[in-house]
């Protein structure tokens, strides 16, 4: 046997094997790259949706600071008629 037929019987389909496996493996990591693409634009999409705003968290923290005042002029109201201010 001589190596022209060693190429074409076992060189010629094993370079095409190697590019078959070249371009399927390809295919494969890209559908993995579109298919993290996807998953990160609807993770995104979620913390758009779920998370606050700074003006919706700013009327938060005015209602909070308003009960906290309510709640220290209580305190305080309380503490000065224990202990009435010294004339």
């Amino acid at each position: 046997m001589d190596l022209q037929w060693w190429i074409t019987v076992i060189g010629v389909p094993l370079v095409g094997a190697l590019f078959w496996l070249r371009f399927h493996d390809r295919e494969i990591v890209d559908k993995g790259l579109r298919e993290i693409k996807d998953e990160l634009a609807n993770y995104k999409l979620l913390v758009a949706t779920s998370f606050v705003t700074a003006t919706s968290m700013k009327d938060l923290e005015v209602r909070i600071m308003s009960h906290l005042d309510k709640i220290e002029r209580k305190i305080d109201r309380v503490i000065d008629q224990r202990h009435p201010p010294a004339d």
